[in-house]
C-alpha cells in the first residue's frame, strides 16, 4: 500500500475538495421546534369512583397517541393550506453553476444572466403562488411559469401548451386552471417549474419535513421540529403546527365533553325520577308504620348495604356509557358485568346475615338505603354536568405549549465537521478501493511474488522502468544521432567504459546496456544474466528463448540487453530476431531487417552471410529478415533446427527473441528447440489468466520456462533496495587504484 500512498492522498484531496465545494454551494437548512406538554387523560369521565379502576379501559399512553394526532391530516392539512405546501415552485437553473450564482445574489433582486442564458434563474428571484387549482390530469405534472414584463406571467403545460396568463395580484381562471400569483420578482424570460401536488402526496411530502418525538421519554413533553431553508419560515411553520395541534386537541376534548354531557343530561331525568320514587316510598312507609329509631343491627345492615348499592349503581351507569363505544361482547363491558355479578353476589350474602331481623325493620332499612343511593348518584351526576359545562367553555385540550419556536440563527445542515470528516474518511476509503481496483481488476499483475507463489515460476529479476531507455527511444524517433548519458542521483557521472569509447566513434545503438551500463535497470538485468547462466549449466543446450504473453511486454528490450551483458563477460553471443511478423531488433543496432532469418530459412541466403557483427565485442546479430507470407510455415521446416544446432556449436550462447506467445503460434514452434525459456512480463500489463495460459502452452510445446523477468516496474516506496543500488555506483577513474577518499570528504 505504501507504493500507492500518493494515489490515496490525491484521491483524498479530491474528495475533500468536493466536500468543501459542497459546503460552499449547498443551501443551508434551518431547524425550529416547539415543545408541547400533554396532560394525561382523565380516567373517569363521569366523576364517580369505582371499586376496581383497573377493570375499565386503561388510559391511552398519551405520548404515542398524541404524536399520531400531530401527524394526522386534521393537524397537517390546515398548515399545508396556510403555507401552500401543496404547491412547489423551483427556478429553472443550471446545476452547480446556478447554485454558485445564487450565493452572490440578493433576495428580491434578480441577478444578471451568466453566459447570456436569460431563460435560467441566476439568483435573487422570488415567486409566491397564493392559490393554484388544476384539473386532475395536471396534478403532479411539471408546469412551466414564465415571467414577462410589467409583472405579467404565463403558465404552460407539460407539452408547452398555454394554460393561463395574467398579472401579479390578479386572480386568473382559464382552461380549468385557477391561480393567484402573489409575488413575482424575476427577469423577463425567467422560467420556473411549478407542480400542484395531490392532497395525499402533499401530506406525505410535508411529513418528511417534520419530526415529532419525545423531548424526554415518557414524560409527556413532545417536540415538533420543522426544517426549511428560510429561518423565518422554519419558526413560523413550527409554531403553526403547535397551534393547530392545540386547536385540534381542544376540539377533540370539547367533542368528548359534549358527548359525556349529553349522556349525563339524558340520564338525569331518570335518576331524578328514581330519587323521587325512593323518597315517596320511604315517606309512605314511615307514615303507615309509625317507625321508630332503627336498632344497631339495622344501622349495620343499612350502612353495609348502602356501600354495595352505590357501587352497583355506579357500575350500571358506567356500563350504559360503555355500550355507546363498545359492544356487549367487548372485554371492557364483560369486565363490568363480572364486577356487577360479584357485587350482587356479595350483596346477597350480606343480606343473608340479617334474615333474623323483623320484616318491618328490614323493609325500612331497604327503603332508606335506596333513597340514599339514588340521592348520591343523582347529586354526583348533577355536579359532574356542571363541571363539564364549565370545562367545555374554557378547555385547553389537555395540552399546552411550553416553548414557542424562535427564529434559528445557525443552520443545522450542512454540518462542516460532519461533511469534512465524512469527506476525509470517504476519500481514504475511495483511494484504497481505487488502488485495489487498479491492481486487481483494472490492470494486470503487478506483484512479482504472485508469479512465484501461484505459477511456481522463479523470478530471475525485477527491472525498473528506465527513463534513460525512454529518452533513447524518443531520440531515435526525433532523428537525433546521439544522447549523452544523464547525470544526477540515479546516474552519477562515470568514466567511459571500453564499449562506450567504441560506440562514440561511430553510429550509436539504442540498447540501454551499451549506452548506460550503470543504469539501475541494467544492474537488475545483470542479476538476470547470473540466474540464466546458472540455469544453462543444467540445460540440454545453450539456446535461450525470450517469450512474452502479449505485445509490448519488453521481450526485445530484455533480449538485446542480455545479449550485450553476456558479451560483456567474454562470451560469444548470437542474438536472433525470430519475430518475422513485427521484429525490430535490427533498428536497435541502426540496421535494416533485410538479409536475415527468413531468407536463411527459405534457403535464399547462406547463414554465414546473414550473421552480422556489431560494434560490441563478442556479440553477433541475426535479423528477422523480410516479412514472409507465412512465418509459421518457415519455422516448421527442418532448416530451423539445423540453423540453431550450427549456431549453438559456434557460440557460447544463443538468444532468440520471439513473437508474443498468445498472439501467434511462432513461439510455440521454437520452444522445443530451446534449452530454456525466459518469460518476460510487464508490470500491470498481463492478467493472471494470460500468464497462466502462456505457461500451459509452453508446457504443451515441450518447452521449459527457466524463470521470469518482471519488466517496466515503476519505482515505489516499498522497493527501497533499488534506492541502495542507485546510490552505490562505481567510482572508476575518480581515485587511483591504491587510494581511498577520506571519510569526511
Amino acid at each position: 500500500m505504501r507504493d500507492h500512498i500518493w494515489e490515496i492522498v490525491v484521491t483524498t484531496v479530491v474528495v475533500l475538495t468536493l466536500a468543501v465545494a459542497y459546503l460552499l454551494i449547498a443551501t443551508p437548512i434551518y431547524s425550529a421546534d416547539v415543545i408541547v406538554r400533554v396532560d394525561p387523560p382523565e380516567p373517569n369521565a363521569l366523576g364517580l369512583a369505582l371499586q376496581n379502576q383497573e377493570l375499565l379501559p386503561p388510559p391511552t399512553p398519551s405520548s404515542v397517541t398524541e404524536m399520531a394526532v400531530m401527524e394526522s391530516r386534521s393537524v397537517l392539512q390546515p398548515v399545508i393550506d396556510q403555507f401552500r405546501f401543496d404547491i412547489s415552485v423551483k427556478p429553472h437553473k443550471l446545476p452547480v453553476l446556478g447554485d454558485i450564482a445564487e450565493k452572490f445574489a440578493t433576495p428580491g433582486q434578480p441577478s444578471a444572466p451568466w453566459l447570456g442564458l436569460k431563460s435560467y434563474a441566476w439568483g435573487g428571484e422570488r415567486v409566491q403562488i397564493a392559490a393554484l387549482d388544476v384539473p386532475r390530469d395536471l396534478e403532479e405534472e411539471k408546469l412551466t411559469l414564465t415571467a414577462l414584463d410589467n409583472g405579467a406571467f404565463e403558465l404552460h403545460g407539460p407539452s408547452g401548451e398555454l394554460l393561463a396568463s395574467g398579472t401579479v395580484g390578479m386572480p386568473v381562471k382559464q382552461n380549468g386552471v385557477s391561480m393567484l400569483v402573489k409575488e413575482l420578482a424575476a427577469r423577463p424570460g425567467t422560467k420556473f417549474e411549478v407542480i400542484r401536488w395531490n392532497e395525499l402526496d402533499a401530506i406525505k411530502r410535508f411529513e418528511n419535513l417534520i419530526k415529532i418525538g419525545d423531548k424526554v421519554k415518557d414524560s409527556g413533553l413532545l417536540q415538533i421540529q420543522y426544517r426549511d431553508k428560510s429561518p423565518d419560515k422554519a419558526a413560523a411553520v413550527a409554531n403553526a403546527l403547535g397551534q393547530q395541534y392545540l386547536a385540534s386537541a381542544v376540539a377533540s376534548r370539547q367533542s368528548n365533553d359534549t358527548q359525556t354531557l349529553a349522556f349525563i343530561n339524558g340520564e338525569l331525568p331518570r335518576l331524578l325520577g328514581d330519587l323521587r320514587k325512593a323518597e315517596e316510598a320511604l315517606k309512605n312507609f314511615r307514615s303507615n308504620s309509625q317507625s321508630m329509631q332503627p336498632t344497631n343491627e339495622a344501622q349495620a345492615y343499612l350502612q353495609g348495604g348502602l356501600d354495595l348499592d352505590k357501587q352497583i349503581a355506579t357500575l350500571q351507569l358506567q356500563r350504559t356509557q360503555m355500550l355507546e363505544r363498545y359492544t356487549p361482547q367487548s372485554r371492557w363491558v364483560q369486565n363490568i358485568d363480572e364486577q356487577l355479578a360479584q357485587l350482587k353476589e356479595a350483596k346477597a350474602k350480606f343480606s343473608d346475615h340479617f334474615n333474623g331481623m323483623p320484616a318491618s325493620e328490614r323493609e325500612s332499612v331497604d327503603l332508606i338505603r335506596a333513597q340514599k343511593v339514588a340521592e348520591t348518584v343523582y347529586l354526583g351526576m348533577v355536579q359532574k354536568a356542571e363541571q363539564l359545562q364549565v370545562r367545555r367553555a374554557s378547555t385547553t385540550g389537555g395540552a399546552h405549549i411550553l416553548d414557542q419556536a424562535i427564529r434559528p440563527h445557525m443552520p443545522v445542515m450542512p454540518q462542516p465537521i460532519l461533511v469534512l470528516g465524512g469527506g476525509l474518511v470517504l476519500g481514504i476509503v475511495s483511494g484504497v478501493v481505487l488502488v485495489f481496483m487498479r491492481r486487481h481488476v483494472m490492470i494486470g499483475v503487478t506483484d512479482p511474488r504472485y508469479v512465484e507463489r501461484q505459477m511456481s515460476v522463479p523470478v530471475f529479476g525485477e527491472i525498473l522502468f528506465s527513463h534513460q531507455q525512454l529518452l533513447l527511444d524518443r531520440d531515435a524517433t526525433a532523428g537525433r544521432k546521439s544522447l549523452p548519458p544523464a547525470t544526477g542521483r540515479a546516474h552519477p557521472p562515470l568514466q567511459k567504459s571500453l564499449h562506450e569509447i567504441q560506440l562514440d566513434t561511430g553510429i550509436q545503438n539504442r540498447i540501454l546496456a551499451a549506452r548506460f551500463p550503470h543504469d539501475t535497470s541494467v544492474e537488475a538485468l545483470r542479476s538476470v544474466r547470473t540466474a540464466v547462466t546458472r540455469d544453462l549449466a543444467h540445460a540440454r543446450n545453450n539456446i535461450v528463448m525470450i517469450i512474452g504473453p502479449t505485445p509490448s511486454a519488453g521481450k526485445s528490450f530484455v533480449a538485446a540487453n542480455l545479449a550485450i551483458l553476456h558479451a560483456e563477460v567474454g562470451q560469444r553471443v548470437v542474438l536472433i530476431d525470430a519475430d518475422m511478423r513485427r521484429g525490430h531488433l535490427a533498428s536497435l543496432f541502426n540496421e535494416s531487417n533485410r538479409g536475415g532469418l527468413s531468407e536463411v530459412l527459405a534457403e535464399r541466403l547462406p547463414l554465414r552471410n546473414a550473421l552480422r557483427s556489431t560494434r560490441i565485442d563478442g556479440l553477433t546479430f541475426l535479423s528477422c529478415g523480410v516479412r514472409p507470407e507465412n512465418p509459421a510455415a518457415l519455422l516448421m521446416k527442418p532448416r530451423l533446427k539445423d540453423v540453431l544446432e550450427r549456431l549453438s556449436s559456434q557460440f557460447d550462447l544463443v538468444i532468440i527473441d520471439t513473437p508474443p506467445f498468445l498472439a501467434v503460434t511462432d513461439a510455440s514452434i521454437v520452444a522445443n528447440e530451446a534449452g530454456a525459456s525466459l518469460l518476460v512480463l510487464r508490470s500491470g500489463m498481463q492478467s493472471e489468466e494470460e500468464i497462466a495460459d502462456t505457461i500451459r502452452k509452453v508446457e504443451r510445446a515441450e518447452g521449459r520456462i527457466a524463470g521470469a523477468v518482471f519488466n517496466g516496474i515503476p519505482l515505489r516506496r516499498s522497493r527501497k533496495n533499488y534506492g541502495y543500488e542507485t546510490n552505490y555506483a562505481s567510482d572508476f577513474g575518480e581515485n587511483d587504484a591504491g587510494q581511498q577518499a577520506p571519510r569526511g570528504a
